[in-house]
């Protein structure tokens, strides 16, 4: 199984998406998925379960052929009712 930071970073580059897209989706520095993806540091909790989420997301635009947008909120009920909108 492949440890997250490897996961994060194929996820990464097969998206198209830069380093700062995914730290910026994800709030965190640059130097952190840095970190992340070379496997010399791992994500506390709470940046772990918004990585999975993330993830996991992968799956779900695949099979709707969608944009991917995804809550990373520990409170689901507080997203502005404009997100998701198209």
């Amino acid at each position: 199984m492949e440890e997250l930071g490897q996961r994060l970073q194929s996820f990464r580059l097969e998206n198209g998406w830069s380093k700062r897209a995914i730290a910026e989706r994800l709030g965190v520095s640059i130097p952190s998925i840095m970190r992340w993806e070379a496997g010399d540091a791992v994500p506390n909790d709470y940046n772990r379960y918004k990585i999975e989420r993330l993830l996991d997301a992968r799956a779900a635009v695949a099979a709707q052929g969608g944009r991917l947008m995804v809550q990373l909120s520990l409170f689901p009920g507080r997203i502005p009712s404009a997100i998701g909108k198209t």
